[in-house]
């Protein structure tokens, strides 16, 4: 039997040292504790910070996108709009690129085509509509992107399609990404 892998943090702020050791989850949780009284303002600041939870959205995407070992999408649910598709599947390379399996987090429109199994032009014509809503941006080269609330609102439907299965409630209807929320 294989011991899992430990975690050693040592902060030092000013004058004040401290070290934590153990599983990955307690020492976050402990780095933030400490953050929390060392710095009485870092609390506040937090609960109103948007902070992407990439080790929850791989298990909310886990039932509609797999991303190939190259790090390319692969759209698991055909029958969705392509605005929910689109945010899923940038969603996907977006964690990808996080946790390094993506060198980045934007997708042409032929890619993005090619992932969700739609045309090109009704791929090109959804992504204007979630540019002027402010769910995607367009990169320079023509690539396109989450922004920050494209993030939030995509692990959002993801997470209520994972409810939804969880729940097996064929009757609730599905969450679109121009939704406002």
């Amino acid at each position: 039997m294989t011991e899992k892998p430990k975690v050693k943090v040592q902060i030092e702020w000013g004058d004040v040292k401290h070290t934590v050791e153990g599983d990955l989850e307690s020492v976050v949780r402990e780095v933030m504790q400490f953050a929390a009284k060392v710095l009485p303002n870092y609390t506040l600041a937090s609960k109103l910070t948007f902070s992407p939870d990439y080790s929850s959205m791989v298990d909310d995407l886990s039932e509609s996108v797999k991303l190939t070992p190259e790090g390319e999408a692969v759209f698991l649910k055909p029958e969705l709009s392509a605005e929910t598709s689109i945010a899923l599947v940038l969603l996907a390379v977006r964690v990808a690129n996080a946790v390094g399996t993506r060198p980045t987090v934007d997708m042409s429109p032929d890619s993005i085509s090619k992932a969700i199994g739609k045309s090109v032009k009704t791929v090109r014509n959804t992504l204007a509509l979630l540019t002027k809503t402010g769910v995607v941006e367009r990169s320079s080269e023509g690539n396109y992107k989450l922004t920050i609330q494209g993030i939030r609102k995509s692990h959002e439907i993801a997470r209520g399609m994972t409810a939804r299965s969880a729940s097996s409630n064929p009757s609730q209807t599905q969450t679109e990404v121009t939704a406002s929320g």
